[in-house]
């Protein structure tokens, strides 16, 4: 079988994209090489949004030194290698060089290896080797492959572990890549070390590399799972069996033969017209695209968790960029995410645009902005630069992916429809989940798209919010905007809570007199509502009881930060006197909401 194609010019593609123009030679060269460097620097200095949020200025402009002392010297493939390099130092997967080209004019050699059950195997290998696929990959030339990765860094741009393994994935059989990173030797032999023996290797020129006949470890599966990749294809449905169905989306991008909104109508349709108990959206193989593709079928998402059916994102190492922002829209919706950590970072940076170096050709993205999630998300909120880590764990395993089985799909066909995502009892309170609760509280009655600029509209809590604006329980803030995701200060916690009981004409017991005893005051706009609130026993005195957990972020919110205030919100005792008799309001049920995060512990945080 011919694999060569796939190690070789997709890999190296997909590493450092795309193509680039021939470097200048000559009694110039050092001169132009000179005016491409000083180029890309200045030019990330001046169009990336935070160029030093992760290396100090000092070592970019040693680093810039460094290459300079070089370029007399250096041939184009290494300076092209040290471009990137100084790339990297950035942190920024999405901000990187397009050199391509220039590494498939240079020998590559024949062998892959992947990820599997927490080590390297060997996917690759020519014939009189092949025995050796499915062992685990220790060392190249005796170098271990965690140090391997390490090297790597210093030269791809990527802002989490799962990102970097990828890219070093993908150029692991380059003999320029690991040449430049003191892995080997240029037109020497690599030894390739494996649990099963080692072998070694002689780099293959990149046109004659497609045709070698390459053993994979594909050739032995014993077949292939319906919920296989489907390379090329936008996006399709099918059910897998009676109870669920499956949505494969695999770009950020319309299908111009079936646009989205179309094939939204088909989903939606087909779910009417069968009995499931869960959907299962796969994003796994989703490299991102623009994340607003997706909104019609996260439109439908709310309505089939209102009526009970379990909905699935499924997420693993190639789920990145827009894809990461589709799967924690999801999350808002009322999904859970299942899968394996992701290479996309739920915050980082984005939105690219582009430069060319003006001798070498080599063309640059660069991010603009900084996407924090956290400010339109809920699910997003706290998270950092990090892979999305799904709550439910559930990795491919080497075996299953030889007997032709989806290890996540096969676990969520025998469990997910039972499954119960675990509650978040420390998750901060957010604007929007307050506003739903008392919507909910109120009866959950029917009420109008909130005007927002901010709100998404198949978040759980969009009808809550329109609600609570309507009504006057909540407004939002200047510039058009509600902050749903953000977590509730006291003052806004307060004040929504006063005018709730009176929107709904209950008549509270006040449990205490006199002026509130705070550990510090309350914003003066809010001091009414907080001491209403505080009559009503609705907030506690004093400090945080101990035991309490902080808020993510150092925000003045209901539950943690400053930790001297707090808001006891709806606890199971709290009770309003009505006319008709006593009402309780209790948030047993109503917190029990699904995050995708987590800290470095492995505990739930949002």
């Amino acid at each position: 079988m011919h694999i060569g194609t796939r190690l070789g010019a997709a890999g190296l593609a997909a590493a450092l994209l795309l193509p680039t123009g021939a470097l200048a030679a000559g009694p110039d060269q050092t001169q132009a090489r000179q005016e491409d460097l000083d180029t890309l620097y200045a030019a990330l200095q001046e169009h990336h949004p935070d160029l030093y949020a992760n290396t100090p200025q000092e070592a970019f402009e040693a680093k810039k030194a460094e290459i300079e002392g070089r370029l007399a010297e250096e041939s184009d493939v290494d300076f092209a290698l040290d471009l990137q390099s100084l790339v990297a130092l950035i942190g920024d997967s999405h901000t990187t060089t397009n050199i391509g080209s220039v590494l498939n004019s240079t020998g590559l050699y024949p062998f892959g290896a992947e990820w599997y059950d927490g080590s390297w195997v060997l996917t690759g290998a020519e014939e009189e080797d092949a025995a050796l696929l499915g062992q685990t990959v220790t060392a190249l030339n005796g170098v271990p492959m965690d140090e391997i990765c390490t090297r790597f860094g210093t030269l791809v741009s990527a802002d989490n572990p799962v990102k970097l393994r990828r890219q070093t994935e993908q150029l692991l059989y380059s003999e320029a890549c690991l040449d430049y990173l003191g892995i080997a030797e240029s037109g020497e032999p690599l030894e390739v070390t494996t649990s099963g023996g080692a072998f070694t290797v002689e780099a293959l020129p990149m046109e004659g590399f497609g045709d070698a006949a390459l053993s994979s470890l594909s050739q032995q599966r014993e077949s292939t799972p319906a919920t296989a990749y489907r390379k090329g294809t936008y996006y399709f449905a099918q059910s897998l069996d009676d109870t669920t169905y499956y949505i494969q989306f695999n770009q950020c991008m319309e299908d111009p033969k079936q646009p989205m909104d179309g094939f939204a109508a088909q989903v939606e349709a087909e779910l009417e017209a069968g009995d499931y108990r869960q959907v299962l959206l796969d994003l796994r193989n989703n490299g991102g695209g623009s994340d607003g593709v997706l909104v019609p079928i996260l439109m439908l998402v709310p309505g089939l968790v209102e009526e009970g059916v379990k909905v699935y994102g499924l997420v693993g190492e190639a789920t990145y960029s827009s894809a990461i922002i589709n799967a924690v829209e999801l999350v808002d919706a009322g999904g859970v995410l299942a899968g394996s950590p992701t290479s996309g970072s739920v915050n980082h940076f984005g939105s690219t645009g582009s430069f060319t170096l003006p001798n070498s050709g080599i063309r640059v993205s660069c991010s603009s902005k900084y996407i924090d999630l956290g400010t339109l998300l809920e699910a997003g909120l706290g998270a950092q630069v990090e892979p999305l880590v799904p709550t439910v764990r559930v990795e491919q395993t080497l075996d299953d992916y030889l007997a032709g089985r989806d290890t996540l799909v096969d676990w969520l066909l025998a469990n997910g429809a039972d499954y119960t995502a675990p509650e978040q009892p420390d998750a901060p309170l957010t604007r929007g989940r307050l506003a739903w609760m008392l919507w909910q509280a109120a009866g959950a009655p029917e009420a109008e798209p909130a005007p927002f600029s901010d709100l998404m509209p198949f978040a759980y809590y969009a009808p809550g919010v329109g609600w609570c604006d309507q009504t006057g329980v909540a407004n939002g803030v200047p510039g058009g905007a509600f902050r749903a995701s953000c977590a509730v200060t006291l003052e806004e916690a307060a004040q929504m809570l006063v005018r709730f009981v009176r929107q709904q004409g209950l008549t509270p017991a006040e449990v205490r007199s006199g002026a509130p005893v705070l550990a510090s005051d309350p914003a003066p706009w809010a001091s009414e509502s907080v001491a209403q609130a505080w009559r009503w026993g609705l907030v506690a005195e004093g400090p945080i009881p101990p035991g309490s957990s902080p808020a993510p972020r150092a925000r003045r919110c209901w539950h943690g930060s400053p930790p001297e205030r707090a808001v006891k919100f709806l606890e199971t005792a709290s009770t309003f006197s009505v006319p008709c008799g006593m009402i309780r309001i209790s948030t047993a049920g109503t917190l029990r909401r699904t995050y995708a995060l987590r800290n470095g512990k492995g505990d739930h945080v949002i």
